[in-house]
């Protein structure tokens, strides 16, 4: 499989319609995981405006239990990238924004994926969420974009969606007038006719860990909560869920 959406004759010269180009290609290298995966970095020039970014991500060594997951449940082997992909598009069709999907393409066997990637352009927003709790220290501001971003994440639950990756760090703010929200890395991604509050709570507890208590505080917390329309017993279940999430080493930084 190999789609590209936009940019081909930008991306033809670099090699990236084809699937060997893109295992060649060299760009500015962002993150390599252990020779499994890596992230580069593309900027294009642009005749009609600011420079392109995209950010191809390549899957070199998925794993098997993926291939046959998708096997089981969709009949068909679906890789990593493409379960993004279709995600991305998703999101889109119900006016959640995220990062704009470019390219994608795999190589799969019968059984499971061997090759994926993933091109997207960068997020609109100027920063993260994770930046923006950390630097803004208007109080009003805080409020205004905080309040914002629980009835915007209220709106992606009541729209069917839920994922365990709802991080600060995957969520892209455009301050504005009205603050507007731009989704990163939905690789792993619900998609319900109703989002038990299980799943809700499960969200809610990914991006209260991956504030640090140090940049957001409890006042804030339960602000955005009874904006969001949370109740005590959603509150417990965020609460339960967190501890949970506490245990593993990646989030210990929620506490210091």
């Amino acid at each position: 499989m190999l789609t590209i959406a936009k940019y081909h004759d930008l991306l033809r010269p670099l090699g990236l319609d084809t699937i060997e180009g893109v295992k060649n290609f060299k760009g500015k290298m962002l993150k390599r995981r252990g020779g499994r995966r890596d992230i580069q970095q593309i900027t294009l020039p642009n005749n009609h405006g600011p420079e392109i970014v995209l950010y191809l991500k390549r899957n070199w060594q998925p794993h098997k239990k993926d291939g046959l997951h998708s096997l089981v449940t969709r009949g068909e082997v679906w890789s990593q990238c493409r379960v993004e992909w279709e995600n991305s598009l998703a999101l889109q069709r119900n006016s959640i924004a995220i990062a704009e999907p470019v390219a994608c393409g795999d190589e799969c066997s019968p059984f499971w994926e061997k090759f994926s990637f993933i091109v997207t352009e960068a997020a609109r927003g100027e920063m993260t969420l994770h930046d923006f709790i950390q630097t803004c220290r208007d109080s009003r501001e805080r409020r205004r974009v905080l309040a914002a971003l629980a009835l915007w994440v209220r709106q992606f639950h009541d729209a069917g969606f839920a994922s365990p990756d709802l991080f600060s760090r995957h969520i892209f703010l455009e301050r504005g007038e009205a603050a507007k929200f731009c989704l990163i890395d939905m690789a792993r991604l619900d998609q319900k006719d109703q989002i038990p509050p299980k799943l809700r709570a499960r969200d809610l507890a990914a991006l209260n860990i991956s504030a640090p208590m140090r940049f957001l505080d409890a006042r804030e917390r339960l602000q955005f909560l009874k904006t969001y329309g949370g109740d005590d017993e959603l509150q417990h279940a965020i609460v339960k869920r967190t501890a949970y999430l506490l245990a593993r080493k990646k989030f210990r930084d929620f506490t210091r």
